[in-house]
C-alpha cells in the first residue's frame, strides 16, 4: 500500500506545487506568507474491514456422558456415528454390587421406622426419655438419606440419551472397570447445528458482536461456500494462548459437517470503528500504513495535523481512521508545504 500511495502522489504533487507557485504571485501582499490550499469535506463511510481466523467446526451442545458411580461396565449399546433418541439406554453397569447396597439401605430404613414408631409410642408413656426418641429420630432419618442416596446412584448406574443426538466417540468398552464420572460417550445435540470456534487477539475482539454476519470456506467442501454468524463471545482469555473465543453458528445448508473439521472463517464487523474517505492527495508523509493529514480552522485560517490510519485505497480515494469528523474540512493541495499551524489561505482550482 505504502509504494502504491507514493507512486500516486509523485505526479499529482508535481502538478500541485506548480499551481501553489502560480497562485501564490496573484495573492495580496498581506497574504504572501499563508500556503495556498484548496479543501474537501471529510466523507463518513462505516465500512467493515472482515477478520479473517480459522478454527475447528464441532456440535454446539456436546455432552460427555458417564456413570455417578465406577464399576464394572455390563454394556454399551451404541457405537460411534449411531443417532439417538432421548431416553435411549445407551450404556449400563454391572448392578450386582447396586442392587446389594441398595438393598441394604431400604432395609436399614425400615429397621429405622420400625425403631422410631416404637421409641415415639415408648415415649407417649413415659417408658423411655426424650433423649432416647431424638436417638431414633436421627438414626431414621440417616438411613432415609442413605437410601435416597443409594436409589439416586442406582438410577444413574444406566447412561440414556438427554436429548436426540449422534454418538461422536466411544471411550470405553464392555466389561471394562471404569472409575465414577470417567467419560464413556460423546454426544452431539442434533437440534442446536454445527459451530466453528476460533480465537481473536484483543484488537479484534473489540471490533466484533453477537450477530455479527460470518462467511465459512472448508477445505472438505471446495468451491462451497457456507453463512454463519456470530452466537457467543467470550469476556475473558483462554489462558494458555492468550485469544478470546468466539463462536460461530452455522446455518444449516444441507451437508453433513462432522466435528474436526477446519474451516476457515472472514468476519464481518457490524461495530468497527468510525471510517473516513478522503482524497489520495490529502495525506502527507503516507508510510507504514499510517499519514498525516491536515484540518482546517476556517477561524484562524490555520490547519491542524491529524495522525490517520491508512484502512484502504481505492482509485483517488482512501478510507482511513482517526480523528476525524464529517464536518472537517481536510486540505487537498498543497500539503507538501504544511506543518501544524500553518498559515492558509483557501482558493478554488488549484
Amino acid at each position: 500500500m505504502k509504494h502504491q500511495i507514493e507512486l500516486k502522489f509523485s505526479k499529482r504533487f508535481a502538478i500541485a506545487a506548480l499551481s501553489i507557485v502560480v497562485t501564490a504571485i496573484s495573492l495580496p501582499t498581506t497574504l504572501a506568507a499563508a500556503v495556498a490550499v484548496t479543501v474537501v469535506p471529510v466523507k463518513h463511510a462505516q465500512m467493515s474491514t472482515p477478520i479473517k481466523n480459522s478454527g475447528r467446526i464441532s456440535h454446539k451442545n456436546e455432552m460427555r456422558l458417564s456413570f455417578k458411580t465406577g464399576g464394572l461396565i455390563k454394556k454399551i449399546s451404541v457405537e460411534e456415528g449411531d443417532e439417538v433418541k432421548a431416553g435411549q439406554v445407551l450404556a449400563v453397569l454391572d448392578l450386582e454390587e447396586i442392587d446389594a447396597q441398595q438393598k441394604r439401605a431400604a432395609s436399614n430404613y425400615i429397621q429405622a421406622s420400625a425403631d422410631l414408631e416404637r421409641f415415639s409410642k415408648l415415649y407417649a408413656d413415659a417408658l423411655v426419655s426424650l433423649q432416647d426418641r431424638q436417638n431414633a429420630q436421627s438414626a431414621n432419618d440417616t438411613a432415609a438419606s442413605e437410601l435416597q442416596i443409594a436409589n439416586f446412584n442406582k438410577k444413574l448406574s444406566v447412561i440414556r440419551a438427554p436429548v436426540d443426538g449422534r454418538i461422536l466417540k466411544r471411550y470405553a468398552e464392555s466389561n471394562e472397570l471404569i472409575q465414577p464420572n470417567q467419560p464413556v460417550l460423546l454426544l452431539a445435540s442434533v437440534a442446536h447445528g454445527s459451530v466453528v470456534r476460533v480465537g481473536l487477539i484483543d484488537q479484534d475482539i473489540v471490533k466484533v458482536a453477537v450477530g455479527d454476519p460470518v462467511a465459512i470456506y472448508l477445505d472438505a467442501y471446495p468451491g462451497q461456500g457456507f453463512s454463519g454468524a456470530i452466537s457467543e463471545v467470550a469476556l475473558s482469555t483462554v489462558s494458555a494462548v492468550g485469544t478470546f473465543e468466539v463462536e460461530i453458528l452455522i446455518e444449516n445448508q444441507g451437508y453433513t459437517l462432522h466435528s474436526g473439521l477446519i474451516a476457515r472463517v472472514e468476519i464481518s464487523p457490524q461495530l468497527n470503528n468510525r471510517q473516513y474517505i478522503i482524497p489520495v492527495e490529502s495525506l502527507y508523509k503516507a508510510e507504514y500504513g499510517a499519514a498525516t493529514v491536515f484540518i482546517l480552522d476556517e477561524y484562524e485560517n490555520k490547519v491542524a495535523a491529524v495522525e490517520v490510519k491508512i484502512i484502504d485505497l481505492f482509485e483517488d480515494e482512501v478510507v482511513v481512521e482517526g480523528s476525524l469528523d464529517i464536518a472537517d474540512l481536510i486540505v487537498k493541495v498543497g500539503t507538501a508545504y504544511l506543518s501544524e499551524d500553518s498559515s492558509v489561505v483557501v482558493v478554488d482550482g488549484l
